[in-house]
């Protein structure tokens, strides 16, 4: 199948979750249509992708297995308050699937669902609790905790969730003021936003030094008088720029980007009530926001505009990463940590 962003995704399980909310029938009868078809709601076929039904395991048979990925054991919807009675028999599945002969570890990911009840664990690292618990009417907002399905990486806290998703509202909100008063062309608005995202996702991530961002968003609300499009102009156009910076001012530690990304500087006029919703942005953690959602939300918005300005599809495998170019890793940082985060979605060298 094609490649879906996470509205796409969602959209689809919007119809998926009305429709299999009704069912009240057996496992053994519909539990493979609901499999096939919440896999066809990520992108993904079931059978392409190597996915096996009624796989055969130590005289039992497992109602589903993506070596490798997942493991989901089926129940009938009249177990879905008890699911926590079927534990021990899903685990006992998960450990009988690694396969050391072969060098095949067992999945990473195991899935108890009784149609209108889901739990998602990840016993190797988290054997002590599911990483995520809800019920199928809730699907399509948790659409990330069974991100494995489309071969993507799952984000179970529902705080970091919320957080992007408020931080999508906020800046997408901007780009159709911008948009309703005709502040700037389609590709230089676009331009604005990701250009501010860059800078947002940088400053809280040590790739943009002193907030300087957010430190130009202050004085352009304490000064009226000045313009965004000239301040943030400029920001911008250093941060394409190599060479040597300016020896004192706003400006002088600004870092060179490498990345297309500032190849045209968006200026743009803010009024008073913009650059307060551009300040509360700044207000965000941005450390906290997780570039995968924040990306798949952020293409629904931009769409095609989004692949025009990137020079490539605006995925969820890449997402801010085609905003905010790799980098190598910062050595010795632990790969648990924001700032070891911060090294793949930034690559700046600051000028000599």
């Amino acid at each position: 199948m094609g490649e879906v962003t996470g509205e796409d995704i969602k959209r689809r399980l919007v119809d998926f979750a009305r429709k299999w909310s009704l069912y009240e029938g057996s496992e053994r009868a519909e539990a493979q249509t609901f499999l096939n078809e919440l896999f066809a709601c990520y992108g993904t076929d079931r059978q392409e992708a190597g996915a096996r039904f009624e796989d055969p395991h130590s005289g039992k048979f497992l109602d589903l297995i993506w070596p490798r990925r997942c493991l989901i054991e089926m129940k009938r919807p009249s177990e879905a308050t008890r699911l926590e009675a079927h534990r021990p028999q899903a685990f006992s599945y998960w450990r009988n699937a690694s396969d050391a002969t072969h060098n095949m570890p067992a999945p990473r990911f195991v899935v108890l669902c009784a149609f209108r009840r889901f739990e998602v664990w990840e016993p190797g690292a988290y054997p002590s609790e599911p990483r995520a618990e809800f019920d199928l009417v809730n699907l399509p907002e948790r659409v990330d905790a069974l991100m494995f399905l489309a071969e993507r990486e799952p984000v179970f806290l529902e705080s970091q969730e919320a957080v992007t998703r408020q931080a999508v509202s906020l800046m997408t909100g901007l780009y159709h003021q911008l948009g309703d008063r005709l502040a700037a062309t389609p590709d230089v608005r676009r331009n604005f936003l990701l250009q501010s995202v860059w800078c947002l996702f940088a400053e809280d991530l040590g790739q943009l030094e002193g907030h300087l961002f957010t430190r130009i968003v202050d004085q352009l609300i304490e000064a009226p008088q000045r313009s965004s499009a000239d301040d943030l102009g400029q920001l911008f156009a250093w941060l394409n720029r190599p060479g040597p910076r300016p020896a004192g001012g706003l400006y002088a530690d600004t870092r060179y980007v490498n990345g297309a990304l500032f190849e045209e500087p968006a200026e743009i006029h803010l009024t008073s009530d913009e650059l307060l919703v551009l300040r509360l942005a700044c207000e965000y953690d941005w450390r906290k926001v997780e570039p995968h959602i924040f990306g798949s939300l952020l293409q629904g918005t931009l769409g095609a505009e989004a692949q025009h300005a990137l020079g490539a599809h605006y995925t969820h495998e890449v997402d801010i990463q085609k905003v905010i170019k790799p980098s190598t890793s910062t050595p010795g940082a632990s790969a648990s940590t924001p700032r070891r985060r911060a090294t793949t979605y930034a690559s700046c060298s600051t000028s000599s």
